[in-house]
């Protein structure tokens, strides 16, 4: 061969050493015997709060490693996430209530886990104001008109006997541009998932409701396109067996410590913000990634209230728990 020619010639010594060295370069690219070729998936999501901790925690403590997957999260506005899904820019998103309106109005997704079985959002006002009520003629951020928060907040009005148009709804944004407007005095009110919420709090402001003891409809977990599970059910059950598994681990008390290490450093909180957010983030977590039926039906039944869609729809078909069901409880 080559290498054995090579040999004869003077300075071969030099020479081998140099071809060794070649090739050690070479393949030191490529992985290791026996080592995991991860499989990039490309996962959408808004924002990085409750709603989607159970996802950070399975990418940063390797829940998606274990499963062959390198997730890589991509963070833009929810209504580019569902176009973006829908044209297969991306695998999955964290959302939930978002997918099912969606596909209520014609995309074909599914929602196959929910990471919470109810929201971890604070109504957020100032400390003057003590009853929804007085939030009448009020201005009232949301994320996006039409986004989970903007449902959310029209549920807790009506619960509280308001007219959703007895207040103006403004689109601020994300978590922080919501609590930059409380602040400038640009909005009288906000739905901020938590720990946006807490952190309002060291502003001035204070909770005046939890949104989830009224509005109890799924957030956050993993929607994808039914062409999906129809063409790679195996990439679905992993990606579904990585969160539910790491919602598992979250809501075990023996990880308490490592859960709360992960808030301060994943949301850059104090140790008191980080516990309060744990005490608050571990009720809601679903470690099955099920829920009933009657938390779809909500969901579809607010975006009928609301004009999104004129017939109730069958919660069975924008859903697939298959995959979830298949972990058991």
């Amino acid at each position: 061969g080559i290498m054995f020619r090579v040999l004869k010639k003077e300075g071969s010594a030099v020479t081998l050493v140099s071809i060794l060295a070649v090739l050690i370069f070479s393949l030191s690219g490529l992985p290791a015997a026996g080592a995991q070729v991860l499989k990039e998936i490309r996962i959408g999501t808004s924002d990085v709060t409750s709603t989607n901790f159970s996802i950070y925690y399975a990418k940063d403590r390797r829940f998606f490693e274990r499963e062959g997957l390198d997730p890589k999260m991509i963070i833009v506005k929810a209504e580019a996430i569902l176009a973006a899904l829908f044209a297969g820019e991306l695998g999955y998103t964290t959302f939930s209530t978002s997918a099912v309106e969606a596909t209520l109005v014609g995309m074909p997704f599914r929602l196959v886990a929910v990471a919470n079985e109810q929201p971890v959002w604070g109504l957020v006002v100032p400390k003057s104001v003590n009853q929804v009520s007085e939030l009448k003629g009020k201005k009232i951020g949301v994320s996006s008109f039409g986004g989970t928060i903007y449902s959310g907040a029209v549920y807790v009005l009506k619960h509280f006997g308001l007219n959703p148009k007895d207040v103006t709804f403004l689109a601020i944004g994300n978590t922080l541009l919501r609590v930059g407007a409380l602040k400038k005095g640009v909005i009288d009110a906000a739905v901020i998932a938590a720990p946006g919420d807490i952190l309002a709090v060291k502003e001035g402001f204070k909770i005046l409701l939890d949104v989830g003891s009224v509005y109890r409809a799924p957030m956050g977990g993993v929607s994808t396109t039914a062409t999906r599970i129809q063409e790679d059910p195996t990439e679905v059950r992993k990606v579904v067996r990585a969160v539910v598994g790491a919602s598992r681990a979250i809501k075990n008390p023996q990880n308490r410590e490592d859960v709360v290490n992960y808030i301060v450093t994943l949301f850059k909180l104090d140790r008191a913000s980080a516990e309060e957010f744990y005490r608050r983030l571990i009720p809601s977590l679903s470690t099955t990634g099920v829920v009933d039926r009657d938390k779809i039906k909500l969901v579809i039944d607010s975006a009928v209230e609301r004009g999104l869609t004129s017939k109730p729809t069958d919660p069975d078909k924008v859903i697939d728990f298959s995959f979830a069901r298949e972990l058991g409880s």
